[in-house]
């Protein structure tokens, strides 16, 4: 029985957002394509039919996780009005919201850039090129919430989701809850300051 091209779109992104979770939550080399594929409820014989590897899988996987991300951060601008203190309280509860024990604790379901960006450096061009272009529009969509009249916002943008970034995989590194609890703090006081 032949499917309809919605039916095979529909579960192509299905199998992505699958995808996303899993290697957010095992890495790149933490899970097949038979897990993914089972977590869809489909055999690993269909993969085939919908990607042409794994590594183009995880390009498009990248994108998805990226792109969440990205939505957030234009969410955040859209509901600021016009004026810089609007912008700035988005970006605060971005920021806060980034550098939470929430999102810490629940890595399949947060950013993947503290998870996935050494897969991604370890990967081919088209999946690092993925990731740039992703990485990218988040970048603008941060730089949207920044005062204009404070300094240069790309830089501005590039050190806050370093500090964001960075901060989270080192809370989420250590094995003291109270220490990783202070990186969090301390991440957030910087990037704010930022």
């Amino acid at each position: 029985m032949r499917y309809a091209k919605e039916h095979k779109a529909e579960t192509r992104s299905k199998i992505v957002r699958a995808a996303a979770r899993l290697f957010r939550e095992h890495g790149y080399d933490g899970v097949g394509v038979d897990a993914i594929m089972n977590e869809v409820g489909l055999t690993a014989g269909g993969f085939y039919a919908h990607f042409g590897s794994k590594e183009a899988l995880f390009a498009e996987a990248i994108g998805a996780g990226l792109g969440a991300g990205r939505t957030t951060a234009e969410s955040s601008s859209q509901n600021a009005t016009s004026t810089d203190a609007a912008g700035g309280e988005a970006l605060v509860s971005l920021i806060r919201g980034y550098l939470s024990r929430t999102h810490r604790d629940h890595v399949a379901d947060g950013c993947p850039l503290p998870v996935l960006t050494p897969d991604v450096a370890r990967s081919h061009d088209a999946v690092r090129q993925e990731y740039e272009d992703q990485f990218l529009k988040y970048v603008a969509g941060i730089e949207s919430l920044l005062e204009q009249d404070t300094g240069p916002s790309r830089s501005r943008a590039l050190a806050i989701i370093a500090q964001c970034v960075g901060g989270l995989m080192l809370a989420r590194g250590v094995k003291d809850e109270d220490l990783s609890n202070q990186i969090l703090k301390a991440s957030r006081e910087a990037a704010m300051k930022i």
